[in-house]
C-alpha cells in the first residue's frame, strides 16, 4: 500500500512535467525500455542498489546506459536511484500509465476467454464496455480453454466473470453452502 502511494506522487509529478514538455508517450515508453534494460541486466541493477557506490557514480551509470531517453525519464530514474526507491519503478510506470490513460480517457481492458474472439465480437464487447465506462476501451486478448466457455473481463479495479467456469464455481460454492446449513440444522 505504501509503494502504491510513493509511486502514485513520482506517477503525478512525472505525468504533469510530462503533459507540460508533450512527451507524455514518450516518457512512458522510455521508463518500459529503462525497466526492461535494467530488469535485464543483474549486473546494473546490483550497481544501481548498491549502498556503498556513491550517488555521482550511479548518476554517471545511468547517464552512460539511457543516454538516449528524453532528459525528463532520465531525471525521473536518477531521482529514484538518488533516493534509493529504483526498486519502485515498475509501480511507478504502472501508476502512470495509469493516470495518463485516465486524462486521455481510455480503459484497458483485459479480455480471458476460451477461444479466440472474432472481430465482431471484439468490437461488440469494446462498445459494451465503453458504454459502462464512459471511456475508450483498448482491449487485450488471450485465450485460456480453462475459461470453458464465455470470458472474463479486467477492466480497472473490476473482474467481470461471464465464463463457464466462473459461474460452474459459483453454483458449487451455493451447493456447497446450502450442503452445510442443511447439516447445521
Amino acid at each position: 500500500m505504501i509503494y502504491r502511494r510513493i509511486a502514485r506522487r513520482y506517477a503525478a509529478a512525472l505525468l504533469r512535467a510530462a503533459a507540460d514538455q508533450q512527451l507524455v508517450e514518450q516518457v512512458a515508453s522510455d521508463l518500459q525500455s529503462a525497466h526492461a534494460g535494467i530488469a535485464a541486466d543483474p549486473a546494473l541493477a546490483a550497481a544501481l542498489a548498491h549502498p556503498e557506490i556513491p550517488s555521482p557514480r550511479k548518476q554517471e551509470i545511468l547517464q552512460a546506459v539511457f543516454s538516449r531517453l528524453a532528459p525528463l525519464s532520465l531525471t525521473l530514474l536518477a531521482l529514484l536511484v538518488r533516493r534509493r526507491r529504483q526498486a519502485y519503478l515498475g509501480d511507478v510506470i504502472a501508476e502512470y500509465r495509469r493516470l495518463a490513460d485516465e486524462a486521455r480517457g481510455l480503459a484497458r481492458a483485459r479480455v480471458v476467454s476460451a477461444v479466440a474472439m472474432t472481430a465482431e465480437q471484439q468490437a461488440r464487447l469494446r462498445r459494451a464496455l465503453e458504454r459502462r465506462t464512459g471511456k475508450q476501451v483498448e482491449l487485450t486478448r488471450e485465450v485460456d480453454p480453462a475459461v470453458l466457455a464465455g470470458l472474463v473481463v479486467n477492466i480497472g479495479d473490476e473482474v467481470i466473470d461471464a465464463s463457464a467456469r466462473g459461474r460452474l464455481e459459483k453454483l458449487r460454492e451455493l451447493l456447497a453452502a446450502a450442503r452445510f446449513r442443511g447439516l447445521g440444522s
